[in-house]
């Protein structure tokens, strides 16, 4: 009796060794098995089957193990694991870097430069430029881009016709302020004789990136999206209260889709659907609207502002601290992810845009409508990650979403509603 309970005993010690080093060696195989957690949209998108697929075909010795991350609790539950030296991941996967900065300021991931060496073998000028700018957070490369976006308005042509909005060639009219947007909206809208909407001028993604939206926005106009402080958002002033005051009135007056309100991807789908007319997110949407609209229907715009840049952010990879696999996530992330087939399919089929420069060059050859932004591109710029940024977020829907129905609630009120939680959350 004593035996079988010393070995139930030892056999627990193993098991708890092995989840606190992270996925460790298979018992079956003698394989090292390396686990990533990722977003189903990640998992798809950046084709990380065929990532696991290829890389363990050039390495017998290695099992890779996708797992998928199912919601942001267990996300913010990485924090708690890994701060008692636990996971069961050895390479997590983060939509726009979320959780990256508590991650770091609790000292739960690795400095891919400065713990990892990573680029002693991967020069830094493999990388497109501005990328890598993404993953930095305070004095470190705490994350890596798997793939980085940029923000712009996808549009349906053939409503700009129909509407009246492309000029002799062929091409959409500027639209340079907000102020043109919403005439083009309002132009772009078609309602029955009930006056229910049956074509929407655009849609704005008030949903799941609402902050990326709303610093792209203030940077295509200023050059910078932050005040004199350099960290808060550069709300307090008459240009951005006009462009909330648009939206507001678009909102309103049905001219701007509300669909973002309750599902992330429902401005996205209403302009694939040919339902919606311009589509102002990640600017890789039109892309997905080719099978239904058709490649001859499709065309993107920069966002309106006087400097006319965009702000650009990346799908983030981190390593925890707690795994032991650190170097062979390396070697994967250099030889799978940021090997052609990711880095050309994803650039292709789905406009996530590539960081290595070589197959950004050949993905872009092939793909001319992305030269309606490549002003707005060549200027992109990574906004600053905050501690809190789910806090932040979440307030900015709860902002905007009351605000923009509003009758009762002016856009200098938004502005302020902004400012005073900013103040609120950690940076």
């Amino acid at each position: 009796m004593k035996k079988v309970l010393v070995f139930v005993l030892i056999l627990a010690i193993t098991v708890t060794a092995a989840f606190a080093s992270g996925s460790g060696e298979s018992a079956d195989s003698g394989k090292k098995t390396i686990t990533i957690g990722a977003e189903s949209w990640e998992i798809n998108k950046l084709f990380l089957e065929q990532a696991a697929a290829e890389f363990e075909a050039a390495h017998p010795d290695v099992d890779v193990e996708i797992v998928t991350i199912a919601d942001q609790t267990k996300l913010a539950n990485y924090i708690l694991d890994w701060g008692r030296g636990t996971t069961d991941v050895d390479l997590v996967f983060l939509d726009g870097g979320i959780f990256s900065v508590e991650y770091a300021a609790k000292d739960l991931i690795y400095d891919f430069e400065k713990d990892l060496d990573f680029f002693a073998d991967f020069p830094k000028s493999n990388f497109t430029p501005g990328s890598l700018e993404t993953g930095f957070i305070n004095d470190g490369q705490y994350c890596l881009p798997a793939i980085y976006e940029v923000y712009g308005i996808s549009i349906n042509k053939a409503m700009f016709e129909e509407a009246g909005l492309l000029d002799e060639n062929g091409n959409p009219l500027p639209i340079k302020t907000w102020d043109e947007f919403y005439d083009a909206a309002e132009k772009l809208t078609k309602k029955d004789s009930n006056g229910t909407a049956t074509q929407v001028g655009a849609s704005i993604q008030f949903g799941n990136n609402l902050h990326i939206i709303l610093g792209s926005a203030i940077y295509a106009q200023f050059g910078d999206a932050y005040a004199e402080d350099g960290i808060t958002y550069n709300v307090d002033n008459d240009y951005i209260r006009n462009m909330i005051g648009t939206w507001q009135k678009g909102i309103q007056n049905g001219y701007i889709s509300q669909s973002t309100f309750v599902d992330n991807a429902g401005g996205r789908n209403g302009f694939k659907a040919g339902q919606i007319a311009m589509c102002f997110e990640a600017a890789g949407r039109w892309m997905e609207a080719i099978d239904t609209i058709g490649t001859e229907n499709l065309a993107l715009i920069p966002i309106p502002g006087d400097f006319g840049g965009t702000v650009c952010f990346g799908c983030q990879m981190v390593i925890p601290r707690a795994s032991e696999n650190a170097d062979i996530v390396c070697q994967f992330i250099k030889e799978a992810i940021y090997g052609e087939y990711v880095q050309v399919n994803a650039f292709s089929e789905y406009g996530k845009m590539s960081v290595i420069q070589k197959y950004f060059d050949e993905a872009l050859e092939g793909t001319p409508i992305w030269n309606g932004i490549a002003d707005s591109m060549s200027k992109a710029r990574p906004l600053k990650e905050y501690e809190e940024s789910q806090k932040f977020l979440n307030g900015l829907n709860q902002i905007f979403q009351g605000g923009l129905v509003s009758t009762t609630t002016t856009p200098a009120d938004m502005v302020d509603q902004i400012l005073d939680l900013s103040a609120s959350i950690r940076k």
